[in-house]
């Protein structure tokens, strides 16, 4: 034990000594102190405070992580190629005691720094909360929509290939009644469903000039007394960023009355049954009449706990009523979607923070594997290549429409990849930290089970093997 804690002492100093880790150090101090004081965000005091948290927990992120693919690509060859290590090598100590003190260095000295920078960026965020001139309406957004951490509930989704099925066999009896032709061959009808696919999810994006749209929220905590928050985001046209305008629309819920209780009865059993009440259901407007929406940005509004019927169901209704007659789409990804407070922004922060941490974990023990048999050159670019890989292989995986081979192809190549490499950004959480979202214990069970565990353990236990059975003599320096 006295041998693994010199070679961690001894890691931390090499690191401090390196000079592209003083550049890396120098560029983290500037995104904790600079970004906070140099971004305005939308010219809402929520933006300011939301743009800020943001952009400077990312940054933090993305320079660590940076730092910990240098180090530990560095680090683990710069002794095997100054043939340092030969000599270490030649006294009583393992291989294995050496990686695990060269891992186990590079992740002390990135948690100090993480602790450090997050904290530094948390007090001024802090800071900037109490000290700015905000109103008290201001405030109470601020508090109740970024510095919070909400419970997010996503709409039901409907089955889309039942849906395309049964618009296939209406439209294959329509036209059977109308003396059409049909082409029944499975060439045929597997064209024709692909067609009503992309159909389906037409449908559901886009809400037609005077149409509508429900969405069904389900399992949500019946008896709930605080606000629950509605966040959307609406695109005219199309989902694009571009040239998104002011629109209208009529937003309604559903709320569940119950039935008079008139001539209850006074027996026991009788008062049991009558107690299973029945309720009504009705849509009432949000406002009172289509109110003015900004395209392309999140919206938020306030809802009462009694919106959550009986049944723990909240139904929620968009009427399109643009003033230019074009479609309004919403993406499944941006919701809308319910958000109920769970817990506070520290403990929020936190989470986001210990998820950050584990990916430098991943990005440090990738590094040190891939340098245990490489140069550091060739190392820094297997490390590289492979978190590229793991972006395109989630990329290509995630799509919902196929129109052709292709985009099966596509689909099940991303699939298998995804089974041995690991999409860095799956631990993207500064926005969900910065949006007041809640950052599930699951989630980051399911993030250490499935990365840490599954993808990244066995590629850290090639690595020292391969550290192990390496030849040392063969190194030679150029």
């Amino acid at each position: 034990m006295t041998a693994f804690w010199a070679i961690v002492k001894l890691t931390l100093k090499n690191a401090v000594r390196s000079h592209i880790f003083q550049l890396l150090l120098f560029l983290l101090l500037l995104c904790v102190v600079l970004i906070p004081y140099t971004i305005s965000g939308d010219g809402t005091a929520r933006g300011y405070i939301q743009i800020s948290l943001l952009y400077s927990l990312s940054a933090v992120a993305f320079v660590l992580s940076l730092s910990s693919i240098w180090l530990g690509c560095f680090l683990m060859t710069r002794d095997v190629e100054s043939y340092q290590l030969h000599m270490v090598i030649s006294k009583p100590i393992s291989r294995l005691t050496i990686w695990l003190g060269k891992w186990i260095g590079i992740i002390l000295i990135h948690l100090i720094l993480l602790l450090i920078a997050s904290s530094t960026v948390y007090s001024i965020v802090l800071w900037r909360f109490y000290n700015q001139p905000f109103s008290d309406k201001d405030k109470s957004q601020i508090e109740n929509e970024v510095m919070v951490g909400r419970r997010v509930f996503y709409p039901e989704t409907p089955d889309i290939d039942e849906w395309a099925r049964k618009l296939l066999q209406a439209k294959i009896l329509e036209a059977t009644k109308g003396g059409a032709q049909v082409d029944t061959s499975p060439v045929g009808q597997e064209k024709m469903l692909k067609d009503l696919k992309r159909e389906v999810l037409g449908r559901l994006a886009e809400v037609p000039p005077g149409g509508d749209r429900i969405w069904v929220y389900k399992s949500l905590p019946v008896g709930f007394d605080r606000p629950l928050y509605f966040r959307y985001l609406v695109y005219v046209s199309k989902v694009s960023s571009e040239q998104q305008r002011l629109t209208r629309g009529w937003w309604g819920i559903r709320i569940a009355e119950p039935e008079t209780e008139e001539n209850k009865p006074a027996n026991v059993f009788e008062k049991a049954k009558f107690e299973q009440k029945k309720y009504k259901y009705s849509f009432f407007a949000m406002t009172p009449a289509p109110e003015q929406i900004m395209s392309g940005t999140f919206l938020e509004k306030d809802l009462p706990p009694k919106v959550i019927d009986p049944n723990g169901e909240v139904v929620i209704r968009f009427e399109n009523h643009d003033p230019m007659g074009a479609a309004l789409c919403f993406q499944k990804a941006d919701g809308p979607k319910l958000l109920i407070k769970y817990t506070g922004f520290t403990a929020n922060y936190a989470r986001a923070v210990l998820v950050i941490f584990m990916q430098l974990v991943i990005l440090a023990g990738l590094a040190c594997a891939a340098a245990s048999v490489l140069s550091m050159p060739t190392a820094v670019f297997v490390v590289v290549s492979y978190l590229m890989f793991g972006s395109f292989a989630s990329f290509m995986a995630g799509s919902s429409f196929f129109g052709g081979a292709a985009d099966y192809v596509g689909y099940y190549v991303g699939k298998t990849i995804l089974i041995a490499v690991i999409p860095m950004q799956e631990f993207e959480v500064t926005n969900l930290v910065s949006n007041g979202e809640l950052i599930e214990w699951i989630f980051i069970g399911k993030l250490f089970l499935t990365y840490f565990v599954l993808r990244a353990l066995p590629l850290f236990l090639i690595g020292m093997w391969l550290y192990w059975r390496r030849e040392m003599g063969l190194v030679i320096r150029k």
